[in-house]
């Protein structure tokens, strides 16, 4: 049975050699490029060849993420970037541009892929694409429960799945809102964090909007997901990875959380218990926490999983602020405190957070003190307000600490008479041998006996090796000097790990990269989400896309097709357009949240049947102007590319409805659709919230766009089809724009 991989995060060098050496199987870590955390500190070339060596070593594998999307002029780049990353020899991608994917597969046949959750694998037929794809493996959505990890499990792939960590509110790589509001693209690895901004939540009632009372105001922030409790099910179930999140955190947080989690599998596969007490849960409290959660994979929704009070670490409760003394106010404890521990006082007005540096108990500086009162240096609060440690000196130091790892060696020593000495070590992998120039000689005097060896066998030191084993043949009354046989010692050693340091890879062919015709059209399309809106559109030469799939069952003929939901476990049963990429299949149009952005992703999509892609909303004129030219130079033809010309971008798509969890309503209430709900930032711009049928909630940009000026441009770029996406406007607004378009066409 193959045990299942702890995969840990790494920022920086010190986070991955935390994850090293407590524990980990793999490590995920970034280059100065391509990443999907570009303001983590990563990883220069130089010290992913480093890290490398150093994992392989120990047998730990070291998966890069190139999990941005790519524009047409930065392919080049990042291609050579990757055959850096091939040279120096990391045995992993973890990619989401689909082009970029493609063009791995041709160039770099060994490197393995694994599909990033930013590629949004969220249901079986986009596992099912993926090992189509002949990828090694998927990191399925945050959002996959229990049960369904466990049918992707069965399809014959690996599967990689999150148990530590923070949620993402929107679906991972669905997510525009902080490109719309500050041009800083998620998926481009700038993620503004809009999810951790505080919002308020309206209601329009007539003439007038009505603030809704709610928990706290970060209705967006969720709490961090923590699965140690659920490790047995998760290996049951069939997942091959367990992914710690976290490369924006510090050392420690990951030498915590990969020690825990080691410890809890490896009593799994000993079959022996492991308790996950209270203690367990203050160490992982302590480095970070907004609450923890098993979330969506025991399908919990509403408070159970939001953090709507506060968006940062809340630490541990450590007491409470009782009064005030002169220049100072006293905290009574109801646990540890030290000097230099952090600290947070939760006030109603402010939160106040600082290092404690002076601790004074009984009017005395006290470097530590427990269950009693303290006095600290006085800050704005309030009696009764609850004061948090965030964060724990003694734990912080100790976990700086960085255990041994040691790999276990076989030794086997043979002397025998006027022959060289001959050592070999194994690993149980791999094995070496080194023999001596010196001959084995009788002893004229004190014999060298077997014990004398292996204790010098055994002396491996600061090597990377412990010794389990060692076996001597020798003949009697022998000689032989012991620097020399040090010295082979030291051979064989530095043999064994430079054969682990640059270990062989599996040779595998590569992928043909071969491109395909498509039929050409010229047509005008719009998205409606109601029949009211049909009514209005259904006479304009229009092809008519609706989302709503009763709606679609009753009005369906010619030029009606079916808008797919974002988020689906439903079949693709017939033509119409697809948000992922377990859509797609022949006939299929992909939209532009299937994040199109270069000619090797459209020369996929159009290899795999798709009759019209409608390019991503990330592209400037420009990106559109370069992707149709590379890939007419690609191909040899048009693409049969689409544009939104007007619409309101969907900046995200939750699982779990914030309008549900604040008003304690019940899945389907359909509070969204009987009334307008928004959410309001804090420069009043308002989001409008309407969830789909699957009680998906849709969160709309404040206002929409209007491109319809550019069709001419884009007709001459080569873009010959055009959409409009309705959303909330009257009668009026819809023929206006409509007509307007109609006018280009």
């Amino acid at each position: 049975m193959k045990k299942v991989e702890l995969l840990c995060p790494a920022g920086n060098y010190a986070a991955f050699e935390a994850a090293l050496y407590n524990g980990a199987d793999a490590i995920f870590l970034a280059g100065p490029l391509y990443g999907a955390r570009a303001s983590a500190d990563n990883f220069t070339l130089e010290e992913i060849r480093k890290a490398c060596e150093l994992a392989h070593l120990y047998d730990v594998k070291i998966h890069v993420t190139v999990n941005t999307l790519i524009h047409d002029d930065e392919l080049p780049a990042c291609m050579d970037y990757i055959s850096s990353l091939n040279d120096i020899g990391v045995d992993a991608l973890i990619i989401q541009d689909l082009g970029l994917m493609d063009l791995v597969r041709h160039r770099f046949p060994n490197l393995e892929i694994h599909a990033s959750t930013q590629m949004h694998i969220h249901n079986l037929s986009g596992v099912l694409k993926c090992k189509e794809w002949d990828l090694e493996r998927c990191v399925v959505a945050r959002e996959s429960s229990l049960d369904l990890i466990q049918k992707m499990g069965e399809q014959g792939i690996e599967i990689e799945t999150f148990v530590q960590g923070a949620y993402c509110v929107s679906y991972s790589g669905e997510c525009h809102m902080s490109r719309s509001i500050g041009g800083r693209s998620a998926n481009r690895g700038e993620c503004a964090q809009s999810c951790r901004l505080p919002y308020t939540l309206v209601v329009q009632k007539n003439d007038h909007e009505e603030i809704v009372e709610t928990e706290g105001k970060y209705l967006l922030s969720l709490k961090d997901l923590n699965a140690i409790r659920l490790i047995p099910e998760l290996i049951q179930a069939g997942v091959s990875s367990f992914k710690i999140e976290g490369r924006m955190k510090r050392p420690e947080y990951v030498a915590c959380m990969c020690r825990i989690y080691r410890q809890a599998i490896d009593a799994y596969y000993d079959k022996k218990d492991f308790s996950v007490d209270e203690v367990i849960y203050q160490e992982m409290k302590k480095v970070f926490n907004r609450g923890f959660t098993e979330g969506y994979l025991l399908k919990k929704q509403g408070k159970e999983i939001t953090s709507c009070l506060r968006p940062n670490h809340q630490g541990v409760p450590i007491g409470k602020v009782v009064g005030f003394h002169h220049d100072k106010m006293v905290i009574e404890l109801t646990g540890e405190l030290s000097q230099h521990d952090g600290i947070r006082i939760l006030n109603a007005k402010e939160d106040q957070g600082f290092i404690v540096n002076y601790l004074y108990k009984d009017g005395k500086l006290v470097s530590n003190a427990e269950n009693c009162r303290v006095e600290l240096m006085k800050m704005p609060v309030s009696v009764g307000d609850l004061v948090m440690k965030t964060s724990d000196v003694h734990q912080l130091k100790e976990l700086s600490n960085l255990p041994e790892r040691k790999i276990p060696v076989h030794l086997h020593a043979v002397l025998r008479y006027d022959a060289p000495l001959q050592l070999t070590v194994s690993d149980m992998e791999h094995e070496v041998s080194a023999k001596s120039s010196e001959l084995v000689e009788k002893a004229k005097t004190m014999p060298l006996s077997s014990e004398r060896i292996e204790k010098q066998l055994r002396k491996l030191g600061n090597t990377p090796f412990v010794c389990t084993s060692c076996k001597i043949e020798m003949d009697e009354n022998i000689s032989f000097s012991i620097s020399t046989l040090n010295q082979l010692r030291r051979e064989a050693m530095e043999k064994l790990i430079e054969i682990r340091k640059h270990p062989a890879r599996i040779q595998k062919e590569s992928q043909k990269l071969y491109s395909s015709n498509c039929d050409l059209t010229h047509r005008l399309s719009v998205n409606i989400q109601n029949e009211k809106q049909y009514e209005i559109v259904k006479d304009y030469p229009v092809d008519i896309y609706v989302g709503n799939s009763s709606l679609y069952e009753k009005i369906k003929k010619d030029h009606v097709y079916l808008n797919y939901p974002r988020v689906t476990q439903k079949n693709y049963h017939e033509q119409g357009l697809i948000h992922d990429v377990g859509g797609i299949q022949k006939g299929m149009h992909a939209s532009a949240y299937m994040n199109c952005m270069n000619a090797y992703s459209a020369n996929l999509l159009f290899r795999e049947g798709i009759s019209c892609i409608e390019l991503s909303y990330e592209c400037s004129d420009e990106d559109l102007e370069k992707l149709c030219e590379n890939y007419k130079k690609l191909s040899g033809h048009d693409g049969n590319f689409e544009v939104e010309v007007y619409g309101r971008v969907e900046n995200m798509v939750l699982e779990n409805c914030l309008i549900m969890s604040q008003l304690n309503k019940k899945k389907h209430c359909q509070e969204c659709h009987q009334k307008e709900y928004y959410l309001k930032d804090a420069k009043q711009h308002a989001y409008r919230l309407l969830g789909d049928e699957d009680c998906h909630l849709v969160v709309y940009h404040s206002e929409p766009f209007n491109k319809i000026s550019k069709m001419k441009d884009y007709q001459k770029m080569g873009i010959s089809n055009f959409r409009i996406s309705l959303t909330f406007e009257d009668e009026s607004s819809i023929r206006k724009v409509i007509e307007e378009a109609l006018q280009w066409m």
